[in-house]
């Protein structure tokens, strides 16, 4: 999953926004690269064997997987958050989501969103997982400090500290690590990611926030 994010980026580096605008740039800015740190971690453990030592998991990065009910017109689906440094990939009967956020995410949400970890959905409602793995990991505030060492055999990558980007203090006095959530931005978000329009996720006039996955949810759950 790194390794496809990476490749994406890559080549938008090379991809003019606007083929009749060149004086636009490039889909991605070049020097965007340099801020895939976990990703080029992570990939390096394709050239040697690698020991992750993290402080929220086995590795450093968050990742969420679901079964797939099939009967749907296309098997294939995929969608990325630039800004959450995020990927999400549905191919077959296999969902997956994965954040380049060194397991934040994955630490606040063992089991992702509603705790629906390795359960069956539909095309359309991982569709909405991925949305809201998308919109999380764009609030996050904070990241990790590394110390990594290597030998002609092996490779460490050991997470030392979780770093946060602002100052923030929740009321229980730990660190942010993520922004709030408004519910209003997911669903302009989600429904660029679903097939889904916004007020399928936002009630303006009420402000309640919905969702597709109801049948999945227990009944006091869902809006």
């Amino acid at each position: 999953m790194a390794k496809i994010l990476v490749g994406i980026l890559v080549k938008e580096t090379s991809l003019l926004q606007d083929r009749k605008y060149p004086a636009l740039g490039k889909i991605v800015p070049s020097d965007f690269i340099e801020e895939l740190h976990h990703c080029q971690l992570i990939l390096q453990s394709a050239r040697k064997a690698t020991m992750f030592r993290c402080l929220h998991g086995p590795h450093p990065f968050s990742l969420y997987w679901y079964k797939i009910d099939e009967n749907a017109e296309t098997s294939f689906d995929l969608s990325t958050n630039i800004v959450g440094q995020s990927i999400a990939i549905r191919a077959g009967g296999l969902g997956v989501a994965f954040v380049n956020d060194g397991g934040l995410q994955l630490n606040a949400s063992a089991k992702g969103p509603f705790d629906l970890l390795g359960r069956t959905v539909a095309p359309h409602q991982f569709s909405e997982l991925a949305a809201r793995v998308h919109y999380k990991s764009s609030l996050r505030d904070a990241t990790h400090f590394y110390i990594n060492s290597e030998t002609p055999t092996l490779l460490t990558i050991e997470q030392h500290t979780v770093r946060p980007y602002t100052s923030t203090i929740l009321a229980g006095g730990e660190m942010q690590v993520f922004e709030p959530w408004d519910n209003e931005a997911f669903a302009y978000l989600a429904s660029i990611v679903t097939p889904f329009s916004p007020n399928t996720f936002h009630d303006e006039e009420t402000g309640a926030a919905m969702t597709t996955l109801g049948n999945l949810l227990p009944q006091d759950m869902v809006e």
